[in-house]
């Protein structure tokens, strides 16, 4: 009797697991994800685990409407299917210095990627006994990287394994948007002949744009936009105006998120609104004339990572704003109006992640990378 009822429980265990997932896939969570709803603007919003890889998942984007392309720090390129939730290894990436915070960083889909299949990454390239940030560019066929060859490699080599930048961004004129970090060489950032603690600007071939702010200068470096940067994590284009949004980590408190504009000067390590480990001042103090004033500065600080402008119709009332990652455990929401940020709110506190990436996927849903080397995304609850 007992042998033959087990198989009868089994069967409707799995009847009802499967209905349960066919509901959660319609957008209704199941029971297992009801612990994850939350409420912003009135909207009844979940979050979705769809996949846990062994590594951080540090960048994401996409390729068509169902695959996301994703990198893992320790070098590793991966496909998903967001229907599916199936994962798939790309070959042919870079060999990447891993040490420290080291390894692959970020990855962009040109806009013209369904005809010429081009990617962008960012890593840290490894150089004699130091290593660097670089950018490359490929083209993916049949899960493979073919062609691919470094645009653009640092001129800031350093043993120092941390402070790295490594977002990329490409606007509609197909300029490059590159950040670096100071690589914990603080004065990297004021000096023009550096490219530590930029952010920079190439032709999408890696050449340098003509109309950049320093080029022709014999005391700069030809690819520099903006300077006074410290660890810059978060880049992006807010759609509606062009402007170039910026977030970058400060020492001690003080973490910043910018309006970068060609050629000005963002201030580290003259100024900062972050302090030394002990509270003390560390800087010159938080204003000096011919230095750029942060849009948002977080004291104490919540260690930025990835940025988004919301433009989907699945969360109406979060309608143009900034989405912004923390490694501090939670997402950032941003309202602004014009160039002022007038309410932010913490999301997905008690998700209790650090939070690597946030990009909006063709879908118009939200979809959040951790250091814990999860993938999931934000969906309306019915």
């Amino acid at each position: 009797m007992f042998n033959r009822t087990v198989p009868c429980v089994q069967k409707f265990f799995w009847i009802i697991l499967f209905v349960s997932s066919l509901l959660a896939c319609d957008g209704t969570p199941s029971q297992d994800l009801k612990s994850k709803i939350f409420v912003s603007e009135g909207m009844r919003l979940y979050l979705e685990e769809l996949v846990r890889t062994d590594d951080v998942v540090w960048a994401m984007d996409f390729i068509d409407s169902n695959t996301m392309i994703f990198t893992e720090r320790k070098g590793q390129l991966k496909l998903l299917d967001i229907k599916t939730n199936e994962v798939r290894l790309i070959n042919g990436g870079p060999v990447v210095f891993q040490g420290g915070s080291g390894g692959l960083f970020d990855i962009l889909v040109d806009p013209g990627f369904e005809t010429n299949g081009l990617i962008y990454l960012t890593y840290i390239k490894p150089i004699d006994d130091g290593s660097t940030t670089a950018v490359a560019r490929g083209k993916l066929q049949d899960d493979e990287i073919v062609d691919l060859t470094d645009l653009f490699i640092a001129n800031n080599v350093s043993a120092d394994p941390a402070h790295w930048g490594s977002r990329v961004v490409i606007d509609e004129d197909r300029y490059l948007f590159i950040t670096v970090g100071d690589r914990h060489i603080p004065d990297n950032a004021q000096d023009l002949k550096s490219h530590g603690g930029k952010v920079l600007r190439l032709n999408d071939d890696g050449s340098v744009p003509s109309d950049n702010p320093f080029v022709g200068r014999n005391d700069a470096v030809a690819e520099i936009w903006s300077y006074g940067h410290r660890n810059p994590q978060g880049l992006v284009i807010q759609p509606a105006t062009g402007l170039l949004f910026e977030q970058e980590h400060g020492p001690t408190g003080g973490d910043e998120i910018n309006i970068v504009v060609q050629g000005r000067n963002y201030g580290w390590p003259v100024i900062t609104y972050g302090t030394d480990i002990w509270g003390g001042q560390l800087a010159d103090g938080t204003v000096k004339v011919g230095m750029q004033q942060p849009l948002r500065y977080w004291q104490p600080g919540i260690a930025p990572c990835g940025m988004t402008f919301y433009t989907g119709d699945r969360y109406p009332a979060w309608q143009g704003n900034l989405i912004n990652g923390t490694l501090r455990g939670y997402l950032t929401r941003l309202v602004l109006d014009k160039q002022k940020i007038i309410n932010e709110e913490r999301l997905l506190e008690d998700w209790r992640e650090r939070i690597r990436d946030v990009v909006q996927g063709p879908d118009g849903l939200l979809y959040v990378s951790t250091e814990s080397g999860k993938i999931a995304r934000i969906a309306p609850a019915q």
